[in-house]
């Protein structure tokens, strides 16, 4: 559902995450929290919440995709590709859950590669690491929603 005044609220902790896709291109997105490289925040017993929590306000339009997802396609799919299967598959007519299951079996893809470039070989690299190519074979959980005015 949406009005004029509808936005997003989000507060997310550790690297699942976001992305608000409009017009076929990223609008916004979450960043992963994490402690160090390849260690995403949690939370433990005696933890405070708040201390790791990141908020997000959006303001959202008729025709907005929200892209929720674990690190598992964010490791393995670029946001620009992540849009693009989004835009192609808004074009074919896909429902909201055939677009989380393209991109699911597409993360899932790359991240058996042992070679290219992914996310995750990107940050290997911006580690220190080298040599890494190829995804991180990872659970992937898509939710596509789509953001609709609405209409009685």
């Amino acid at each position: 559902m949406f009005n004029s005044n509808q936005a997003l609220h989000v507060a997310n902790i550790g690297d699942s995450g976001f992305i608000v896709i409009r017009n076929g291109a990223v609008y916004d997105k979450s960043s992963p929290g994490s402690h160090k490289f390849n260690y995403p925040c949690r939370i433990k017993r005696g933890d405070d919440p708040s201390k790791f929590v990141v908020v997000y306000r959006i303001d959202l339009d008729d025709g907005d995709v929200i892209v929720t997802a674990t690190d598992g396609l964010f490791d393995n799919l670029y946001n620009r590709e992540i849009a693009s299967v989004v835009f192609k598959s808004l074009q074919a007519n896909l429902k909201p859950e055939e677009i989380a299951a393209v991109l699911a079996v597409r993360a899932q893809e790359v991240g058996k590669s042992e070679t290219g470039w992914s996310p995750f070989a990107d940050a290997v690299q911006a580690a220190g690491y080298v040599g890494y190519t190829g995804g991180k074979l990872d659970d992937v959980t898509v939710i596509v929603s789509l953001v609709q005015k609405f209409s009685k």
